[in-house]
């Protein structure tokens, strides 16, 4: 299985080498993708770096901070512009341990998708209280409004395998930020029922700050409820449309143009035409 596993950082400096350094170790042949979004810690400049001796490292040098959102949405897309099997997604910070991917992969081979769950038989979180009761209730609601079959639905900690990219509506999905791993699970959800779920022990972050807001814990609630209506609306699958790649930004020359709304959105240096 010809793998790739993908993160995104911003102000990651103190933990993408031991990052690389330990998933390289659990998958020697998976290709590691990282999208820095222009990081003022200089994150992006030990990435260049890293390439000189780490050949299995792509890196991505995005202009400015686009978000999660895109990142992820970017990741989705090479992952099949280059002809990957399966697409792994982790946090950058240590909280999703690369010690699970071995298990995640094993997974893979029976499932189109796969969490990594703090939430099932077996996972643990190590949030404070207060973050406990706001994550588990968001992934509650999540489950019962979105009718997906899995106790996890708001990690990064995922699995898909390229059938299942291909055949997703990657690109009409609308949410940013944090919120885009709910929709994301949703539009999973609409188009397979093959997923699956093991447990994770969910750590604090090794070295760095948490970057969740309350703006994107609003972003959430409102993107969970938009959905929840399209949901009980039993509204049909968005379209899946074409991966792009026939045209190139005019700015950064990169394929990654994507629509937004009426205009082309670029994933890498975020003009839109």
């Amino acid at each position: 299985m010809k793998l790739l596993i993908a993160t995104a950082t911003y102000n990651e400096v103190e933990n993408v080498t031991p990052l690389c350094d330990q998933i390289h170790e659990q998958l020697p042949d998976a290709t590691i993708l990282i999208i820095d979004d222009h990081s003022p810690d200089g994150t992006g400049e030990l990435l260049t770096e890293m390439q000189k001796s780490h050949s299995y490292l792509q890196v991505v040098h995005r202009t400015r901070k686009l978000g999660l959102g895109t990142a992820h949405k970017l990741a989705m897309l090479y992952c099949l512009k280059n002809g990957f099997d399966a697409l792994i997604t982790l946090d950058a910070d240590f909280s999703h341990h690369p010690k699970y991917l071995p298990e995640m992969v094993r997974l893979l081979s029976s499932h189109d998708f796969v969490i990594g769950s703090r939430y099932t038989k077996g996972g643990k979180l190590d949030y404070p209280l207060s973050r406990k009761i706001l994550s588990r209730g968001a992934n509650t609601l999540a489950r019962y409004l979105l009718s997906i079959p899995l106790a996890e639905t708001t990690t990064s900690y995922r699995g898909f395998r390229r059938e299942l990219l291909a055949a997703m509506p990657i690109l009409s999905i609308q949410s940013e930020g944090y919120s885009f791993f709910v929709e994301c699970i949703f539009r999973v959800s609409q188009t397979t029922k093959n997923v699956t779920e093991f447990p994770i022990h969910f750590e604090d972050r090794i070295a760095g700050i948490s970057k969740i807001s309350k703006k994107e814990i609003y972003r959430g609630m409102t993107t969970l409820l938009r959905l929840a209506v399209s949901n009980i609306a039993r509204q049909k699958q968005l379209p899946v449309l074409p991966i792009p790649g026939a045209l190139k930004c005019d700015q950064c020359q990169s394929e990654f143009l994507v629509p937004s709304a009426t205009q082309k959105l670029c994933l890498v240096c975020g003009l839109r035409t």
